[in-house]
This record gives C-alpha cells, structure tokens and sequence, in this order.
C-alpha cells in the first residue's frame, strides 16, 4: 500500500511539474517571432495616387506599433494619425490593424523580407466609416534607408546659375509621434555671398519618399527652405524647389539634387 501510493503521488507531481513548463508560466517552446520591422514605409496601390506612408516603432517579440498618414484621398486630412498595431509571425507573415478613424478600419498585410528591407505580396483593406470605398487593394510596400553622410550636388536658381552645395544630414531611426522622421546637420555652399556662416538645419520632415528642411544662417539670419523626395537607399536626394528668405539673396529660388558621396 505505501509503496503504491507513494508511485501515485510521485505521478502527480511530475505531471503537476509538466503543467508548470508547458502551461501558462511557459518555460517550454519560445514564442514563434519573424524578422523585426522597423523604420520609414510607403504603401501605394498601382492607380488612384493615394499612399500611406508609415513610421514604424518595433516592440517586443516582433510585435509592431506603426502611425500613418493617407495623402491623395479626401476621405480623411491627410494630417490625421493613423494608429496601427500588429505583428511579424514565425513565417514573417506581417498583420497590421488600425484603430478607427473617421469610423474606418485599416488592415495590411504581407509577407516581410528576411532582411527587414521588402515585402512581398502586400495588401490594404479599409472597411467602414469614410474611407470603406478605399476597398480591397494590393499595393507596393517599400522601405525608404535613413538618410545619412555627406550629400554632394548644385543647386540652380531661377536664372541658371549653378550653387554648388555640400550638406552633412542625419536622420533620426526612430518616428515621432507622428510616424514621421527629421533631419539635423548642416551645410555649405562654397564661394558664395548668400550666407554668412555655415547654415544649420533648424526644421525638417522626413516622411514616405518625401523631404523637407529649413536651414538658418546664424550670421545673416538669412533662411533656406528645400522640399523635395529621395529614393528608397537614400543616395540621391532631389529638390524640387529651394527658396531663400532674407540676406543678400532673399528672394532667390530654384531646383536641385544631391547625391550621398
């Protein structure tokens, strides 16, 4: 008898030890997590011109936070945050959902790359509210790379007279609160009167493909404003239209490019 019951409650007791491993203080099998995703995204369809551009905060566990902003849609102001949440699973299969907005709710899904950098066989579904005839969509996720070193090129104003510039940026690695990115640095612009001293970068947006910075010369107070888009390594930078407030060039505007040396 007492070894009989002995063997019972040696039985128990493992399987209670068995519980505690695999149960919910699981020590057992590790959660099944992806490739983690982070940083600066576009998702298009191929027509209509709308996108949403993402930033992307990575969590725990391949757990993902994300804020969007829609552009080229009136369904929604184009300076409205989209919350979204989600994960990258053990096949890197990403599943992103939003919180209402204007009562619509905002699905994405993908298959992320191995690198963190693609995605393949993406797609958005809006259902609800405002933007329900947004619909069912695939679209085109791509990754834009910090911008980051020297970028060399010239600028050309209205006149065609060529600037030469030289321009040390940085980008931040992780969005504000916005889901958007900013730039510091500064710049110079060789054997020219425009400037004073070395302007500095004292406002910028970086955002999807799109870029914008305000430079100020500390000496002249003389400001720069530069808009333009980038592509998706970030070695090219194109300004489609640069404009000078005060000093001895106020009022001088033009295009340009830089290119990351």
């Amino acid at each position: 008898m007492q070894n009989r019951s002995f063997a019972s409650l040696l039985a128990v007791t493992s399987g209670f030890a068995l519980a505690l491993l695999t149960g919910c203080g699981q020590v057992g099998a590790p959660l099944g997590v992806g490739t983690a995703l982070a940083g600066n995204w576009s998702f298009a369809p191929a027509t209509g011109g709308v996108t949403l551009n993402i930033g992307v905060t990575q969590g725990a566990y391949e757990t993902v936070s994300a804020v969007g902003r829609l552009s080229g849609t009136s369904c929604v102001s184009a300076q409205t945050n989209i919350l979204l949440t989600g994960s990258v699973d053990s096949n890197n299969d990403l599943t992103l959902v939003s919180s209402p907005f204007g009562g619509t709710t905002l699905t994405i899904k993908g298959q992320l790359a191995a690198n963190g950098l693609g995605m393949a066989g993406a797609n958005w579904a809006f259902a609800g509210g405002s933007c329900a005839a947004l619909g069912t969509a695939n679209v085109t996720a791509t990754n834009y790379a910090q911008i980051g070193g020297t970028y060399q090129g010239t600028f050309l104003d209205a006149s065609g007279n060529q600037l030469p510039v030289s321009a040390l940026l940085q980008q931040t690695s992780q969005p504000d609160g916005n889901g958007q990115f900013s730039l510091s640095g500064t710049a110079e612009f060789p054997s020219n009167t425009c400037f004073v001293q070395q302007p500095s970068v004292t406002s910028s947006l970086v955002t999807g493909s799109s870029l914008s910075m305000t430079y100020t010369d500390p000496g002249s107070a003389a400001v720069l404003t530069a808009v333009g888009s980038f592509n998706s390594t970030a070695t090219q930078l194109t300004i489609t239209h640069w404009t000078i407030a005060g000093g001895a060039c106020d009022g001088n505007s033009g295009s340009g490019s830089l290119a990351l040396q």
